[in-house]
């Protein structure tokens, strides 16, 4: 049976599906697997298509730096700024963190 299953199918193949059948049985055991198992087989039943993911595209208004090579700031807020250096540059598990004291 579990042939016929799988020479029946669209484009969707069940091996897209067995993460998940797998991570059900993991966390709920035999009848979670069921279950997920089901569901698929209901989604496919209903003709449903798989949804496509968008594309992402991030835009910026500079080149990006290289930070293998320069090392990175990073302003968090007003007072306080970190500086991560170079993999080249750093000591072994040094980090630098400065504060930045406000004046009044």
């Amino acid at each position: 049976m579990n042939d016929e299953l799988n020479n029946s199918h669209d484009d969707t193949s069940n091996d897209a599906h067995d993460p998940m059948v797998r991570r059900a049985a993991q966390r709920y055991g035999t009848v979670g697997a069921m279950l997920a198992g089901g569901m698929v087989v209901f989604d496919k039943l209903l003709g449903r298509k798989p949804k496509e993911e968008a594309a992402v595209i991030i835009e910026s208004s500079s080149d990006p730096l290289d930070i293998d090579r320069d090392g990175i700031t990073v302003e968090l807020n007003d007072n306080i700024t970190v500086f991560s250096p170079a993999p080249t540059k750093r000591a072994s598990g040094l980090r630098v963190v400065r504060k930045r004291r406000r004046t009044q």
